[in-house]
């Protein structure tokens, strides 16, 4: 567990005046030995500010109530993302730990039944069904701006491709 600034400052000020070890002052902030020198180096350079610790990352930790509010907030309403879940409940944490914790509950997406099946659809004659793909606007260098249109017939798959 990270310690409180002033904290960490006696610590390193009691190893510097040599009232404790290397190891000592290591045990006491939980770190490692190399942090300790890292920590005496800025602190010489920049007093109590070069002791401030600037990394960010999302190595939180969540309460089992956390936990709790996201599986019951994902069972209530299935449709939800992890992104969704973690920004209505304020969570600082990635959606993927979401997710992660929604994989072990059995609620992630590919454990979920489809409300509504997906329908696949065959033609089965020709000019029964086309389906058309527009590309966005591509800049050509040479030739200009364009965009990619592509239309296919489903039962024989001849394409006709148009650009504009």
């Amino acid at each position: 567990m990270k310690k409180p600034l002033a904290v960490r400052e006696n610590i390193i000020v009691a190893y510097l005046n040599k009232e404790i070890d290397k190891i000592r002052a290591a045990d006491l902030l939980h770190c490692s030995s190399r942090t300790i020198e890292i920590y005496v180096g800025k602190y010489k350079r920049l007093g109590i500010n070069g002791l401030i610790d600037h990394r960010r990352s999302n190595n939180h930790k969540l309460t089992d109530n956390q936990r709790n509010n996201i599986i019951t907030l994902k069972d209530k309403d299935r449709w939800r993302s992890g992104r969704n879940i973690r920004d209505n409940l304020s969570l600082e944490i990635h959606p993927i730990t979401v997710w992660r914790i929604l994989c072990k509950a059995g609620l992630a997406r590919e454990n979920i039944k489809r409300v509504k099946p997906i329908i696949r659809f065959e033609a089965k004659y020709p000019n029964e069904m086309w389906q058309t793909d527009i590309m966005g606007r591509i800049d050509f260098p040479k030739a200009g701006t364009g965009y990619l249109i592509a239309t296919l017939d489903d039962y024989t798959s001849f394409a006709i491709r148009d650009e504009i």
